[in-house]
């Protein structure tokens, strides 16, 4: 995972299974164009993998894969086929990036898939009413607003933490702190604004699990022209370390 890739054109591997996430984001994410990685993964692994809107199994992994690539599925391997015996099954895929991929800050994106698929059964509304939820965006819109001004005059800076949208188990002292500092007609009126954008795209009642990039992409770009973001697009990044930044969000 930290080795630097070289250039390819094909990925033909048995991979550990423990790295199964990370590397495929490593691959898909590089910015190395290649057609096709086929690749030897865990049974169960693979089905989420593949999962579409509306299956059991359908998570964030699957989100973010299909965003920038098609998952082919070529057969079952079982775990007698192998010496000595595993306890797993297996099956094979093929991984073929997308020629065309949608026009959205990769950083961006992935902030917001975590949002969603923290709870992929609740409602969106029922996700984002949640005053931790609340105050975690306002925190972030109004970092995003000192950090622009910052920009602009040319100073320097570092935003110390950014809402990325999960990690429910966190310390939340600083938000104790941060909603004690903001009024509540501040926070009412933020949670007003954000109910009001899923509202207007009809995604109020609408619940992850059962929604296609198709229609979250248009629900991140509402949120985004409210000026609501998951992720401080703001704050400068080392373009040597973008993808490594990006393939340590998709898999946390």
């Amino acid at each position: 995972m930290k080795a630097e890739f070289p250039r390819f054109d094909l990925v033909v591997a048995n991979i550990p299974y423990g790295i199964s996430s990370p590397l495929i984001a490593k691959l898909i994410y590089g910015g190395n164009l290649f057609r096709s990685a086929t690749l030897l993964l865990q049974k169960e692994f693979t089905r989420w993998l593949l999962a579409k809107p509306g299956d059991s199994e359908f998570n964030r992994l699957a989100v973010n894969v299909k965003l920038v690539a098609d998952v082919e599925f070529v057969m079952d391997v079982s775990k007698r086929e192998f010496l000595p015996c595993p306890k797993v099954d297996s099956s094979v895929v093929i991984i073929r990036p997308k020629v065309e991929i949608p026009n959205v800050n990769l950083n961006e994106w992935c902030a917001f898939t975590r949002t969603c698929f923290s709870k992929k059964n609740k409602t969106l509304g029922a996700t984002f009413k949640q005053r931790k939820k609340v105050i975690q965006l306002l925190k972030l819109a109004e970092t995003i607003s000192s950090n622009r001004e910052n920009a602009l005059i040319g100073h320097n800076y570092e935003c110390n933490e950014y809402y990325d949208g999960n990690n429910e188990e966190e310390d939340t002292h600083w938000e104790d702190s941060f909603a004690f500092s903001s009024s509540y007609l501040e926070m009412n009126l933020f949670k007003e604004k954000i109910v009001g954008i899923l509202r207007k795209g009809g995604f109020e009642d609408k619940r992850p699990s059962k929604l296609s990039n198709e229609e979250l992409l248009p629900l991140l770009s509402l949120f985004n022209q409210g000026g609501i973001y998951f992720h401080d697009h703001v704050k400068p990044n080392n373009s040597n370390n973008a993808n490594v930044d990006f393939v340590a969000a998709y898999v946390s």
